[in-house]
């Protein structure tokens, strides 16, 4: 039976980053992944902010330069500008530069840095069950020290360690649009997408173009999607279409247990408020996998990876959580959204892109005291 000092479960951003970082530790490592290809299908909107605006949105988090050293031929088009349309399309023009990636060559990418790393990548891999510290796997059973789980929203790794995972997943729709688009992004709010927003991503040579919402719909998401293509005139038939989740209730409680760790959308590392979630998951796949290998090397506590992200980005996750759930009071009705973003204007829905309290500041209180 072949042994490991770490198994990683998914090969997404946040798996991949863990990888890589448990391999420069000079861990042995193992990624399992269930699908064939890595990266298909597409399920998310592609799109990442530039270094120096996740640097503002996230203070505490150092040499993002290092982490985010993306190679220019993975970036599909810069943007320079995010575009928040309420329900009766009044624009909301805030500066945010970012760009828009080919999700597929980008997780490629990804994992072929952890494999020249050191680390072993095995696909179509399909884990059943976890046993102490044994993966058990439709092609056979493997040992580990340490497991993580990076399985997305409805982590079996989470569940068979009896961890809470994320209360509230947003359903979502996409699909790619041949095309030439503005280098702006553009998020449309109100009936077009109940409880959630649309959004126009640009990329090189067309655009991907979604929608999420807050629950389960009771129109199918392809015709809201339909519907939405057709208001903001576009004709041009798709190149492809998806489907997912994203988490939207915040960080799950507990993302430590034994031998077990859960990182990315299976820990809830999701940005609530717009559902951005690469950054979070690469980041604190980065603590994961050097805290592993302190763990492993110097036999430090596994449990430092929930102090360690917490403390890089627990604080801005917490604000997103509160921002969203102060927003949702106004999606009763386009009449209540439209007024509530009037009310909002352009520098609090910039605050609320960055993460920043948006109505002068808020303490959350634990024990009493203020943090």
């Amino acid at each position: 039976m072949d042994r490991y000092d770490v198994i990683v479960i998914g090969a997404g951003p946040a798996g991949s980053t863990t990888a890589y970082y448990a391999a420069k530790n000079k861990l042995n490592v193992l990624i399992l992944e269930k699908k064939k290809e890595i990266g298909y299908p597409v399920q998310c909107g592609e799109f990442l902010p530039t270094v120096d605006e996740i640097r503002e949105i996230l203070p505490k988090v150092n040499n993002l330069g290092e982490l985010f050293a993306i190679k220019e031929k993975l970036i599909s088009k810069r943007t320079t500008s995010i575009k928040i349309f309420s329900s009766k399309r009044k624009c909301y023009e805030l500066k945010f530069n970012g760009f828009s990636v080919e999700r597929r060559e980008f997780d490629k990418y990804l994992v072929e840095k952890a494999v020249k790393m050191g680390a072993e990548l095995r696909t179509d891999v399909k884990v059943t069950g976890i046993d102490g510290h044994r993966v058990i796997t439709n092609g056979g059973d493997f040992i580990s020290k340490v497991i993580v789980g990076a399985d997305g929203p409805f982590s079996k790794v989470a569940g068979w360690m009896g961890l809470r995972g994320p209360k509230k997943l947003s359903p979502c729709i996409l699909c790619e649009i041949p095309g030439d688009f503005e280098p702006t992004v553009e998020m449309y709010f109100g009936s077009v997408a109940p409880g959630g927003y649309a959004w126009v991503i640009p990329k090189a040579t067309g655009a991907n173009i979604g929608l999420g919402v807050q629950k389960k719909s009771k129109v199918p998401l392809k015709s809201l999607l339909l519907k939405f293509l057709k208001s903001i005139d576009i004709n041009a038939k798709p190149r492809f279409w998806s489907a997912g989740h994203v988490p939207v209730s915040g960080p799950i409680p507990q993302t430590v247990k034994g031998n077990v760790i859960v990182v990315g959308d299976a820990a809830g590392h999701v940005m609530a408020t717009n559902g951005g979630g690469i950054p979070i998951a690469m980041i604190c796949g980065r603590i994961a996998g050097n805290v592993i290998g302190r763990h492993i090397n110097s036999e430090s506590p596994l449990e430092d990876y929930e102090t360690e992200w917490r403390q890089a980005v627990g604080r801005e996750l917490k604000t997103a959580l509160m921002t969203k759930r102060l927003a949702d009071l106004s999606f009763k009705s386009d009449w209540t959204l439209d007024l509530a973003m009037r009310i909002m204007g352009t520098k609090r829905m910039d605050l609320s892109i960055k993460c920043k309290p948006i109505f002068g500041g808020w303490r959350t209180r634990k024990n009493g005291k203020g943090r």
